[in-house]
Parts: C-alpha cells; structure tokens; sequence
C-alpha cells in the first residue's frame, strides 16, 4: 500500500518494510493506525492509479473518519467520497455496529458503518476491496489521510511568533 498524507504527520504503522502487504497485514496495519488518533481524522483508501478528473469514472473507496468516544465511521462507495463537514463529532445518539444503507450521505454509495470495534471496522474495509471488487492485491491500492485543523495552536507549536 501507498501512503500519502494531507496535512500534519502521523504517526500510523509502518506497512514499507515488507514488499508487499497481504490482505490480512492491511487489516493489521489498519487497526494499529486507526488506535488514539484524534477526532475528525479522516483515512481513505482507493484504487492507487486514481485521478480525480473523471468525474463519471467508477472508483471503488472507502473512507474511515475518527469521531468522539473511540467511535469511527466507515463509508464505502463507487464514486469519490467528499470530507463530510460534520457539525457534530459526537457518537451519543448513533446507533453502532449496524450496517445503513439509508442514503444519508449522497456520495455514500454503498452503506456506513459506525462502531468501536476497530478490528471488525478494517476487517469491513479490506473485505470492501478484497471480496467485492476483485482488487488483486494490496499494492493495488493507496492511502491518504488527513489531521483535523486547529483553530488555536497549541501552545508548544515550534512555529508561535
């Protein structure tokens, strides 16, 4: 897997020091990198050759956001997933391990997913590519992902004037 980031560094497993990650590293990988990230984070994982120009080109994707109370959100889709801007992080009123397809998202094709249980989320993501879609391996694929913005730095940011 291919691994980009957008935004501030993370700290996430290293998949580079193996040639090529198995379908049961990925989810290893993905459920070392999902654990004590901050809200709002937001992980994507599409097909590696992907460019974003063709907007009637189906790309199988899936997109895994870090919301309050150690709950993440997954949305898989065949078309290109936006960042939601969520006025609300909170997970008290969600209901958690049921798959919906109620089409709440517009670009969410194919269901969300909320829960805690970090494994059975990545195991759900990998299985997305793997199982429906006939990718052939994981080199196949890519990652971005992207840190939430700060209003306000912290206050041991190296760059406050």
């Amino acid at each position: 897997m291919v691994a980009r980031e957008q935004g501030k560094v993370m700290m996430m497993a290293d998949s580079t020091e193996v040639p090529e990650v198995s379908w049961a590293g990925m989810v290893e990988w993905l459920t070392g990198s999902l654990v004590d990230q901050p809200v709002a984070l937001i992980v994507e994982i599409g097909p590696n050759s992907y460019v974003s120009e063709d907007e009637d080109e189906e790309v199988v994707c899936a997109q895994i956001q870090v919301l309050a109370d150690g709950v993440l959100m997954l949305r898989r889709s065949r078309v290109e997933l936006g960042h939601l801007l969520l006025a609300d992080y909170s997970a008290e009123h969600l209901t958690l391990d049921r798959w919906h397809f109620d089409g709440h998202f517009e670009d969410c094709t194919d269901g969300y997913l909320f829960s805690r249980d970090v494994n059975l989320i990545a195991n759900t993501c990998v299985a997305w590519f793997r199982d429906n879609w006939g990718t052939r391996s994981t080199s196949e694929l890519g990652c971005s992902y992207r840190f939430p913005d700060e209003l306000i730095p912290s206050v041991d940011a190296d760059d406050v004037f």
